[in-house]
């Protein structure tokens, strides 16, 4: 700040110097240059106003995703849709291109894994999904509240363990930790979580989150098209996150 105020100060005087309209028509194009770069930058660093609905029906948003344990790291790019009175979701995973690599469908307790290049489908449960894919067993539930940042209804045993302004930002149940790093400007909403057990961690960073928004029921029903074939954990889950 104090250097851009002395080099505005420096382009003045020097226009002062300079006769004729030249100098001043320059130091006009100056410090309409800065002003571009001064509210760029604001907009950039500044956090999107996020502001979540008295009663929330679902929810979508995007996010980035890496995941990290002894065997293997990876980055992908996540599409997500929640209907919080029904507890099911959608969640799609994408290459950094934008490429769809696969879908997991979960309902209650009932998930669906769908691998789009090689046509192969899993059913199991949630538990074990979810457990996969973020390192620890969590609900669809759980999972939908800690994404809204409503910590306080968390169900089951969990175990709040940090809090600022109010706000908890930590915590744990079994062997699973959880972690809200930041929030969305002018609510509890957060931006990142990280999951993390002894040998796995999971980090999620949101960058855009809607609620309240129509959707239809296809959305969270598994379909495939022709020829999928049906998998056991054991086969799917070798090509899964590679």
């Amino acid at each position: 700040m104090i250097n851009r105020q002395k080099r505005v100060e420096g382009a003045v005087l020097a226009a002062r110097q300079q006769p004729g309209t030249g100098a001043w028509l320059s130091l006009f194009v100056w410090l309409l240059t800065e002003a571009v770069i001064i509210f760029t930058t604001a907009c950039v660093t500044s956090s999107p106003l996020v502001v979540p609905p008295g009663e929330i029906l679902n929810f979508r948003g995007q996010a980035s995703f890496y995941f990290k344990s002894p065997e293997q790291q990876g980055r992908c790019r996540l599409n997500f849709f929640f209907e919080t009175p029904v507890a099911r979701a959608r969640l799609e995973v994408l290459n950094p291109l934008g490429g769809l690599e696969s879908i997991l469908w979960l309902s209650g307790e009932s998930a669906t894994l769908y691998l789009t290049s090689e046509r192969l489908v899993w059913q199991g449960t949630t538990s074990f999904l979810l457990s996969e894919f973020l390192g620890g067993q969590i609900s669809v539930e759980d999972l939908s509240r800690l994404l809204t940042g409503q910590v306080a209804r968390l169900g089951g045993s969990w175990e709040i363990t940090g809090e600022t302004s109010g706000r908890a930002i930590s915590g744990r149940k079994a062997d699973l930790n959880f972690e809200l790093k930041d929030y969305f400007s002018g609510n509890q909403v957060p931006r990142t979580i990280i999951f993390q057990t002894e040998s796995y961690l999971a980090r999620l960073r949101l960058s855009k989150i809607k609620f309240n928004q129509d959707s239809k029921t296809e959305l969270f029903r598994p379909s495939f098209p022709a020829g999928a074939r049906e998998v056991s954990w054991q086969e799917l889950s070798t090509l899964w996150k590679k």
